[in-house]
Formats: structure tokens, C-alpha cells, sequence
């Protein structure tokens, strides 16, 4: 029964971020579902691959709802059906992104709260503000991002991800000690 929560819980998400994606991706400008499955893979370093079966529903979807509009357009003999991001779009888009960082930024607080205490982590994983800051400069410009500001983004977080990882090891070998702890604590009381 758990299993079957966290799936659909997990294909919830999915299906959010992939409708997030999709506003993030057409604020750079109108696209097809094909360039907009490739654009939404290059910006999110492959963590999203949309399938035209998970695109298509998703693009109906929003533009039942009116944050994107779709045209259809001749192209080489062909018709195609190029999305806009609407007003409508824009606004939401900014107002989910907003209400996501705060979410994040209180679980994050939590659980280092929840977790310091007992491995003595104090301050040594930030919220690293101005990451994030240069985070959101860099997805809002999109393609206008000058390149050295994504060069330097990447490096930016490429060493933040090193000290979490530096932490996390910390905290794997503080647990593994604990658990040895308990165990002997088992031996004595037998």
C-alpha cells in the first residue's frame, strides 16, 4: 500500500515539474512539442525526458487552463502546433516558482535542523543564498544568460555539491560508529 503512495506521489511530481518545465521552457519563446521535449532535457541536464506521450497530455492540459496557447502554423508542408506562454503563464509561473523556493528552503531548514544536533553540522551546509540567487538569474534569462555567468554558476555549485557530499560521508561515518555503539550496547545487556 506505501509503495503504491509513493508512486503516485512521485508521478505527481513528475507531471508538476514537467507543466513547470514546459512554462519555463516557453519563456525563452514559442516552440513545437519536439524542439520543447529537447530544450526541456538540455536545461534540466537530462533529470526530465519527456515522451511526447507525457508532453502532449501535459501541453492540453495547459493550455485548457490558459497559461500557454497553441497555434497551428505551416512548416515545410506540414502543420505544426507552436505554444506560447500566456500572461496568465508568466504570472504563475513566477508565483510557483517563489511559493517552491520557500517550501525548499523550509525543508531544508528543517531537516538541517533535525540533523545538526546530533552530528555536530552546525553551519558547515548553508542555504547558500547567493547560489541560489545566481541560480534564478541564470533560468530567468534562459539562453540571454551570458555563457561565463553559466560557466560560473556550474562551478558554483559543482564545489557546493562537494561539501554536501563532504557532509554527507561525515554523516554516514557518524552513523556507521552509532550503530556499532548500539550494537555493542546489545552484546553487554545478552
Amino acid at each position: 500500500m506505501a509503495e503504491k503512495s509513493i508512486e503516485i506521489m512521485r508521478e505527481q511530481l513528475k507531471k508538476g515539474y514537467l507543466k513547470l518545465s514546459i512554462l519555463y521552457t516557453l519563456l525563452q519563446g514559442p516552440l513545437h512539442g519536439y524542439e520543447m521535449i529537447k530544450r526541456i532535457k538540455e536545461s534540466t541536464f537530462n533529470l526530465l525526458t519527456p515522451t511526447a506521450g507525457s508532453l502532449y497530455p501535459a501541453l492540453k492540459e495547459l493550455e485548457m487552463d490558459g497559461f500557454i496557447r497553441g497555434e497551428w502554423l505551416r512548416q515545410r508542408n506540414r502543420l505544426i502546433k507552436v505554444y506560447t506562454i500566456t500572461d496568465k503563464g508568466k504570472e504563475t509561473f513566477k508565483e510557483v516558482i517563489k511559493k517552491h523556493s520557500e517550501l525548499a528552503s523550509a525543508i531544508r531548514r528543517w531537516l538541517l535542523s533535525q540533523i545538526a544536533p546530533i552530528h555536530q553540522i552546525g553551519g558547515e551546509v548553508s542555504a547558500a543564498p547567493a547560489l541560489m540567487e545566481q541560480a534564478i538569474k541564470i533560468i530567468m534569462l534562459g539562453d540571454n544568460a551570458k555563457i561565463e555567468d553559466k560557466i560560473a554558476f556550474l562551478r558554483n555549485f559543482r564545489e557546493k555539491l562537494k561539501q554536501i557530499s563532504e557532509v554527507i560521508d561525515r554523516l554516514i561515518l557518524n552513523i556507521d560508529r552509532r550503530i556499532k555503539d548500539l550494537e555493542g550496547e546489545i552484546k553487554k545487556l545478552q
